[in-house]
């Protein structure tokens, strides 16, 4: 499983993705949307690597975010 960067609402994520979810919630910069990166054991090196990319691609995306990015 691929690291990916899910959307959360309300709390909730907005699919359903198993694996980890990292701890650090990620924001839009622009409107604060939020995303929390669900990835598998074999990303646990790349964390924050995963979370530098997931920030840079949140932030594009403004306004149109997706329900998820993978990273």
């Amino acid at each position: 499983m691929p690291a990916e960067a899910i959307r959360y609402i309300n709390n909730e994520p907005a699919i359903l993705y198993g694996g980890n979810v990292d701890s650090v919630m990620l924001t839009c910069s622009d409107c604060a949307a939020e995303y929390r990166i669900h990835y598998s054991n074999s990303e646990i090196p790349r964390i924050n690597d995963c979370r530098y990319l997931a920030g840079v691609r949140i932030n594009a995306e403004h306004p149109q975010h997706e329900r998820s990015i993978l990273l």
